[in-house]
């Protein structure tokens, strides 16, 4: 037996939404017992019965506003719901036995009670109302009376078939819509798992690419391939110039580079628009684009996440701002984190790179040449003659100026793989992975054509303009005529040499 102790004045529970359950079953309910008063209405006055009979029939009519009272006050409004319909039971039982047990009205309204329960708690809950039925009736009888009237009228029988047909098709009503409810539940939750491992792998997707383009490119891949069924595009605009696009992606979508450029000319006479998804007509092939911008979430770019789908639901525009989020957070990242490895690889002076990191891909080529004897490097050392009279005469401003002339013509000479580094004060070097020595030598004849003997011009502390004369200091060296290990150290030898010969040189010259 279950407790039926209800609280309607406690203040500390105030009215609110109930459960679902309680909501679902209010016109159900409502219209049973309305019904019942209606069944008891007609018994009085076809016996005469009169207001004794109807005036307790009143209770019928209030206690749906009742127990929903009850489900609003409760706190665990469904828990007060499951005490309702076994309180329907109970009462259901005990009115039976005051209309004597008419027998079509026992039949439709207990079997009524029973399903009910059933529904919401299986066999077990069903032998519950069974019981509080059968209680309520045979309690009631033993107090009044046992009286039965199995027939009344061809009109009452009529009435109350046609009420129990309504009801059990209301009842029916009700659990198609809990159906449906649940089965939009799942497809959502389908849905959020589905958004929840695409974000999982944006992050591994984030934490493995190499720049911007390739983080891109891979998210977006990641997207359409957990999501097919829609295609998707990024831009990141200057936030200065948002006519420029600095980076794109497109994965899903039918776009040519003349796209490209219209979507991302259109993109950015939109920065004034303030809705967070804007609908975009920029396809003619039946395509719907939708762009969804990254406003405030970048600090160096404006950026829009395009989406190609049939409508703009909620779900999917949940998605894109989680996906914007990412997208942005993971771009933001990655450019701080290129941005702190630039710093540290790079010479601050000149903006090649520096020595720790020439010496890291120097490795490299050690360890490469160990593993494999046919994968040859060289190594190319080069030192800026008089840099050391330019800073005594005319400062360190002027001598600074020196190196960074020298380091924009040597860039111009180098090859896309050669790295080229600023290994000291005076000191540049160049390491050609995979190559022999005649890719070192190549370079030497470059730098003695065109840098040997030309002149820059600086400017000294004073604002004086002094042109002067470009002198280096080579030497040369691969891993096809000396030991990995020591092919900087033959290098290093071979450019002290000529710079001794060249002082010598310039001696006797």
């Amino acid at each position: 037996m279950q407790n039926f102790k209800f609280s309607f004045s406690r203040a500390r529970h105030p009215l609110k939404r109930p459960h679902r359950l309680a909501l679902a079953t209010l016109a159900p309910r409502s219209f049973a017992f309305c019904h019942t008063f209606g069944l008891t209405l007609w018994i009085a006055l076809d016996e005469g019965r009169g207001w004794s009979l109807i005036l307790p029939g009143l209770f019928l009519l209030l206690w749906p506003a009742v127990a929903y009272l009850h489900a609003a006050r409760a706190q665990n409004s469904k828990q007060a719901e499951f005490k309702n319909l076994l309180f329907d039971s109970v009462l259901f039982g005990v009115w039976c036995s005051v209309l004597d047990f008419y027998v079509l009205a026992t039949l439709s309204i207990g079997l009524a009670c029973f399903m009910n329960n059933m529904v919401v708690g299986g066999l077990r809950r069903m032998a519950t109302s069974m019981t509080l039925f059968a209680g309520g009736a045979l309690g009631w009888g033993a107090l009044t009376g046992f009286d039965f009237r199995p027939y009344v009228s061809a009109g009452l029988d009529i009435y109350q078939g046609a009420g129990a047909v309504v009801y059990f098709l209301a009842i029916a009503h009700v659990m198609y819509g809990q159906n449906r409810k649940i089965g939009r539940s799942i497809v959502e939750i389908k849905f959020q798992n589905r958004v929840f491992h695409a974000l999982l792998d944006l992050g591994v997707v984030a934490n493995r690419a190499s720049n911007i383009h390739t983080l891109l490119d891979d998210s977006l891949k990641h997207l359409h391939a957990d999501f097919p069924e829609y295609g998707f595009a990024v831009f990141l605009q200057e936030q200065q110039r948002p006519e420029v696009t600095r980076y794109a992606a497109v994965a899903g979508l039918r776009l040519g580079t003349e796209d490209e450029r219209q979507l991302g000319g259109l993109l950015a006479t939109l920065q004034a628009r303030q809705e967070s998804t804007i609908k975009l007509r920029a396809k003619t092939d039946g395509e719907q684009l939708y762009a969804t911008r990254m406003e405030g979430r970048l600090s160096m770019y404006d950026g829009w996440l395009i989406v190609r789908a049939p409508k703009l639901d909620a779900p999917l525009e949940r998605m894109l701002t989680l996906f914007v989020d990412q997208l942005a957070a993971a771009t933001e990242n990655k450019l701080l984190h290129l941005a702190l490895k630039k710093t540290a690889e790079r010479d601050g002076l000149t903006g090649l790179y520096n020595r720790g990191f020439f010496e890291s891909a120097l490795q490299l080529s050690i360890q490469g040449k160990s593993q494999s004897p046919s994968l040859d490097f060289a190594v190319l050392m080069m030192d800026v003659d008089g840099l050391k009279e330019v800073n005594d005469r005319y400062g360190h401003v002027a001598g600074d100026q020196l190196i960074t002339t020298v380091a924009e013509r040597l860039q111009v000479h180098c090859r896309a793989s050669d790295i080229l580094a600023r290994y000291g004060g005076d000191e540049f070097i160049v390491l050609f992975p995979s190559a022999d020595l005649g890719a070192a030598n190549r370079l030497a004849g470059l730098i003695r054509t065109h840098l040997e003997g030309q002149h820059c011009m600086i400017t000294t502390a004073q604002g004086e303009h002094v042109a002067l004369k470009l002198r280096l200091s080579l030497g040369s060296a691969s891993s096809t005529e000396t030991p990995a290990q020591e092919v900087l150290g033959l290098a290093d030898e071979r450019m002290y040499d000529d710079k001794s010969q060249r002082r010598k040189a310039r001696v006797h010259g």
